[in-house]
This record gives C-alpha cells, structure tokens and sequence, in this order.
C-alpha cells in the first residue's frame, strides 16, 4: 500500500484463519481456505482503502479478489494507490489469455473445483467495470510479468470545492473613521473624548465619526455614551486588514 507519491509502500501480509477438518464421516460445511482467504483479504484491501478516503465500492474488492481462486492465490499481491482509489490485484496463476472475452458477461475459465468457491458464473469482471463506469473509474487486465495477471480497477479521486473567499463588505470607510473603529475595539468601551485625543482631532469630529459609524453598523452606543464595536464592525475590520 503506497499512502504517498515517492514514499516506499507499507507491506501487509495477510493469511487466512486455519480451518478444522470435519469429523470422520461428515460432510464439510464449513467454507474452504480460499473461501477464507478471499473474506480476509477482501476485509483487509478495503478497510485499507477507505482509510485513506478511498471510494471503490466493496463489489469491487469483493469480486477481484474472489477471483484470485482461478489462479490458486498463487503469487498474489493487493496494492492500493491514490489514496485508495486505485486497486492493483496481481497473481502469478494461468492467466487470462482472452482478456476482452473475460469482460463479457458469462464468461468463466473456472474448472470443477474453483467453481465450488465462486459466487455466480462468469460474471466477476463484467459486474466490476459495470461499478466503476458509474463512477466514472477504468478496468483494466494485462498479463504479469513472466506468468499470470495484473487486475487495476481506478475510480477518480474525489475533487475537493475550495471554500469560497469571504467577501469584503461593500462599506469602504476613510482612513479616519477606520482608525476610529480600530479604537472601539482596542479602547471598549470609549467615548468621543478619548478617540479625539488619541487622533489628534476635536471631540466634535470624534462624535461625527462614531455616529457615523453606529449608523452603518459598526459600532453600538452604550447607556453610558461610550461606544463599542459590533460583530459587523468586527468582521469588517478582518475583511480590511
């Protein structure tokens, strides 16, 4: 399992639970190693992948790796990429000969005894790339190197939407009334002669500026006369500065 680009893969090996025998006369009912086999693994490959937000369908897992008992799970290597939207299911079994033949429905190359272990006739592949077309995802089948078949089923990662910026209010205030609620904040609650001594102005012109500014909002006049900035107030200033 490759969890980022350029980083080497994390290996996990996975081995099915061993299976007692039935008792001397009796028929088996229990499910057959690769029966098992194919539950573990199939568990594992996709809890694997939904970690790392991946969105294949257990389907898919499911059918790919229960297929696997064509080859005897012989060789056989799970690999999840892209954050788990790629499924990479490799063995070193017969192979696939007619690989687009293998995608139509009803087809099998299962003898007697893997047909014992396999859910329906013939139609693992054809369900999987059915799964993937809806997500707008890809299969594909070549042969491995030296003997046997490399499965890969992808489905598009999931776009992320960016949040969209908050948009700076339409309100533009002049530099002095700015500074004034800028002191609203730093100074609350305060009063028209406090601001004009701190800026250098009349009171009467401090006064002005903070009515002003109670009027679009920005600030709100306590009992006592002194004034203190609002949440609209506040959320202009983040917007400015």
């Amino acid at each position: 399992m490759y969890r980022e680009a350029g980083a080497p893969p994390q290996v996990v090996t996975v081995s099915a639970p061993a299976v007692p025998g039935p008792p001397s006369g009796a028929e088996a009912s229990a499910p057959g190693d690769g029966d098992l086999m194919s539950e573990v693994l199939t568990s594992r490959a996709y809890g694997l992948a939904r970690e790392q937000g991946g969105s294949i369908p257990l389907d898919v897992f499911r059918e790919l790796i229960d297929n696997l008992v064509h080859a005897s799970f012989a060789g056989v290597v799970v690999t999840i990429l892209d954050g788990g939207n790629t499924l990479r299911v490799s063995d070193q079994g017969p192979g696939i000969p007619d690989k687009d033949a293998a995608l139509r429905p009803g087809f099998t190359s299962a003898d007697a005894a893997a047909k014992r272990h396999i859910r329906g006739v013939g139609s693992g592949f054809s369900v999987v790339q059915r799964a993937l077309a809806v997500l707008g995802g890809t299969l594909q089948i070549e042969d491995n190197l030296g003997r046997g078949t490399v499965v890969t089923a992808s489905v598009p990662a999931p776009v992320e939407t960016p949040l969209a910026p908050i948009p700076a209010p339409e309100y533009n205030l002049p530099e002095r009334q700015l500074k004034v609620l800028l002191l609203t904040v730093e100074l609350a609650p305060v009063g028209p002669t406090r601001i004009a001594q701190e800026l250098g102005v009349s009171t009467s012109t401090a006064y002005r500026d903070l009515v002003s500014l109670e009027q679009a909002g920005f600030v709100v006049c306590r009992p006592s006369g002194h004034r203190s900035a609002t949440d609209t107030g506040l959320a202009y200033l983040d917007a400015v500065l």
